[in-house]
């Protein structure tokens, strides 16, 4: 029977918070999650007074109905101890004896011994229905004094408890397992006032001098501090210690005369937890997909070519599945390469923002698709995934890229600012998706996603032009001379070798379930562990997406409102349900909106005074909107901004800024051009063009060709014989009645052509009106042309 109290405390009413042991709330009774298969769910009922026959059902049936509600939740998973190894690790003879004392309590707790039929009886000094558990105790310290093994009852009893709290490590005999004080004989005490005054050098700016000065200062401070303590002898030897021993416990520190401040600011940042350490945290692992992610940012070791024609390095943000090893999102953005003299602005580059995590936190709620021209191993449907089943419970897997779709239920980041801003929080808590941070100097919290940046950069990235080794003397000389990639183009490589490449091949740490020999590939391994947990589609809305984008609070007035610079407003009178106060004291009566970066034409202002079964969101366009004909970002507007006011401008001129980003995009969109006034100037190291570039067309007229001089053109020769010889055809001419030459005998200023007597020249000298023998050129013809020019003795 489920409590009022438990009933009254609802989970998140989202389809996919939905887990095994949870009590729901449908179609007026009682049901409990049992099993996953697919889009399908089995519900048994809850209450047993109540009988009713087991539920298979779809999980969007169950969602959507109108009384739909997650009562309760099954108590929080516990981590199992996995301590196999660690028992392993122990001298044989301590292994013996704690094997020895499990089969002693097993027969105590009245547990099955191995090798012993289920339907043995127990005897009767340890059964359960004769005796009570302190006479077995009893029982059992007599049994092992009788056989040479003096116990007591208590001993037995505080194994057994053992037993049941670490299973069988909590047998092993604790003194197999103590360690030398780490200082020998000398008290902690002093180990800690070395560091002490190390720390009040630094902290006052002393410079660091001998290890004799540091000697000195620790005696005086023990001598004043623990004066009371120097009577007992016992406590004096680890107190006082002489020169030499003082020597010995600084080398084991680590300290020096030359390194003293140095090791004291690593011993205050703390000690980086290794899983060598005794005490570390165990190797990170899950037990389904989604269980446990890790994300983290790195620089991909490649040059590409920036929208500005600039050659830059970028950044990548991969979030990968520990119990898969599947990469299930990535993103690659600028990297920031240094400061501009003087301005404080980054150059080439902005880095890796809280906008871009978020988008790579999205990508693992829905399929990868498939681009044109991909190859046909990089589809889903022919890969190791259960294509079929996925496809059922999520129509999106149509043509879709072999990348499994696992939505992540904790997400475990580092101390980076786009990783613990307050927008990749809020987007991470809206999905549902618990955040852990990463301890401080500990690699075992984020070794996972550490060592598949290394292994990006080894498979992909030295394989690609322009690859830099991180390593400054083992990086090439001629790397910006080779050809580049854009940035588009690389995330695409960068997605096909994930499908490829990454998800097809087998993986050390993976090992199937079922032959542990055999390793897996990450989609091998999904397609086994999926059965477990089953897939629930997670489609976001429009509201939940626009939840995601980051948010500015804002005051609103009857010219609308700002953000960067900006002016959002709508025509008059539609925002004065937003001219008031917001009623939100933590953010002084200012209102939410929310943007895009990568599109900021519009914007979206939430009302959370609104109505239930209204829409809360108001979209508000940019009041310069129209002076765009390309899409815009906010990097375009910034550097827009930039360019408007070297010009002379005024921040205020909105319309000015958004004209000088308008120009700006078509000078990108041209390429680069060292005569554009809106680029910025490159710098000394990437004054070479990347790319090979195009040959200038041939110029017909070179400079160097003589000037050209009239009287030295010939001209074109002329007919050598009369125009109506070139007609021999006595056929009219179509549309008309009339012959050939009667047609150019009606012409002005041709005459028929006359017989040709013996002897005649084959030069037509009177079939022009005009020719006379001064040597001037008939109408229309050229200088030479007449009947005394050196052209009459041109023959073919």
């Amino acid at each position: 029977m489920i409590s009022r109290h438990a009933a009254g405390a609802a989970a998140p009413p989202a389809a996919d918070t939905l887990a095994l042991g949870d009590t729901i709330r449908f179609r007026g009774g009682l049901w409990v999650v049992t099993a996953f298969h697919g889009p399908r769910l089995f519900l048994d009922a809850a209450e047993p007074a109540e009988p009713a026959e087991p539920l298979i059902i779809l999980q969007t049936s169950v969602t959507s109905a109108p009384d739909f509600a997650v009562l309760n939740r099954a108590a929080r998973r516990s981590s199992l101890p996995g301590r196999l190894g660690e028992f392993r690790a122990l001298p044989r003879d301590v292994r013996k004896a704690a094997e020895k004392w499990e089969r002693h309590v097993k027969e105590v707790l009245h547990q099955q011994a191995p090798n012993v039929p289920a339907t043995t009886e127990p005897p009767p000094a340890f059964d359960p229905q004769q005796r009570t558990l302190r006479q077995r105790y009893q029982a059992k310290a007599d049994q092992l004094t009788q056989a040479g093994t003096p116990v007591s009852a208590a001993t037995v009893e505080r194994k057994c408890a053992a037993w049941r709290r670490d299973g069988l490590m909590g047998l092993v005999d604790k003194r197999s397992r103590r360690s030398a004080a780490p200082h020998g004989r000398v008290d902690t005490r002093v180990v800690d006032l070395v560091w002490e005054v190390l720390d009040d050098e630094r902290g006052r700016g002393l410079s660091p001098g001998t290890l004799s000065r540091l000697i000195d200062r620790v005696q005086q401070t023990v001598r004043v501090r623990y004066a009371h303590l120097l009577a007992d002898p016992k406590t004096a030897r680890g107190l006082v210690i002489s020169p030499a021993t003082f020597y010995r416990l600084l080398e084991r520190l680590g300290i020096t005369a030359e390194n003293s401040h140095d090791a004291a600011a690593r011993h205050a940042a703390g000690p980086a937890i290794s899983a060598e350490r005794p005490g570390a945290r165990r190797a990170t692992w899950a037990r389904w997909p989604g269980e446990l992610v890790q994300i983290d940012t790195t620089g991909l070791d490649v040059l590409v070519l920036g929208d500005d024609g600039r050659v830059i390095s970028v950044e990548l943000t991969i979030a990968i599945d520990v119990a898969t090893r599947s990469i299930v999102g990535s993103l690659i953005v600028p990297k920031r390469t240094g400061r501009t003299g003087g301005t404080g602005r980054w150059a080439a580059g902005r880095a890796t923002r809280s906008f871009d995590t978020m988008q790579v936190v999205a990508q693992t709620t829905a399929p990868l698709p498939a681009r044109p021209g991909w190859a046909p191993e990089t589809f889903m449907d022919g890969s190791d995934l259960p294509f079929e089943d996925l496809l059922a419970a999520d129509p999106r897997f149509a043509g879709a890229a072999a990348r499994p779709v696992i939505k992540p239920e904790t997400l475990v980041i580092d101390h980076g600012s786009p990783f613990i801003s307050a927008d990749f929080t809020r987007a991470c808590h809206s999905l549902g998706i618990e955040v852990r941070e990463a301890r401080l100097r500990t690699a075992v919290d984020k070794a996972i996603v550490e060592r598949a940046m290394r292994a990006v950069k080894t498979g992909f990235s030295q394989y690609l032009a322009s690859y830099t080794h991180h390593r400054l003397h083992l990086r090439g000389k001629r790397v910006r001379k080779q050809p580049l990639w854009t940035i588009r183009e690389l995330q695409e490589r960068f997605e096909q070798w994930v499908v490829i490449h990454w998800q097809q091949t087998p993986h050390g740490a993976l090992r199937s379930p079922f032959t542990p020999g055999l390793r897996l590939t990450p989609n091998q391994m999904y397609a086994a562990l999926i059965s477990l947990r089953g897939y629930r589609s997670t489609a976001l809305t429009a509201e939940e997406n626009r939840k995601m984008l980051p948010a500015v609070w804002v005051r609103v007035s009857r010219k609308g409102f700002q953000i960067n610079n900006r002016t959002y407003n709508l025509d008059r009178g539609k925002l004065d349900l937003f001219r008031g106060s917001s009623g939100i004291t933590a953010q002084q009566g200012r209102w939410e909106a929310h943007y895009s970066p990568d599109n900021p034409e519009v914007a979206w202002l939430f009302n959370h005074r609104a109505e239930p079964g209204t829409d809360p969101w108001v979209e508000v366009p940019f009041i310069h909107r129209r002076l765009f004909t390309d899409r815009w970002t906010e990097e375009a507007w910034s550097e827009g901004l930039r360019i408007h006011l070297a010009a002379g401008g005024s921040r205020h001129n909105e319309a000015a800024i958004a004209r000088a980003t308008t120009q700006l995009l078509r000078d990108l969109a041209a390429g680069p051009s060292s005569g554009s006034a809106s680029q910025t100037p490159r710098p000394a190291t990437a004054s070479r063009p990347s790319r090979p570039s195009l040959p200038s067309p041939a110029k017909p007229y070179a400079t160097d060709m003589p000037p050209l001089d009239p009287d030295t053109v010939r001209p074109f020769r002329t007919l050598d014989r009369p125009a109506g010889e070139l007609f021999d055809t006595p056929e009219p001419v179509r549309g008309a009645e009339q012959t050939l030459d009667d047609f150019l005998a009606s012409l002005p200023g041709l005459h028929p052509p006359g017989p040709k007597g013996p002897g005649s020249s084959n030069e037509p000298s009177s079939a022009i009106p005009g020719d006379n023998s001064t040597g001037a050129p008939p109408p229309g013809g050229l200088p030479g042309d007449g009947p005394g020019s050196g052209r009459q003795g041109d023959k073919q």
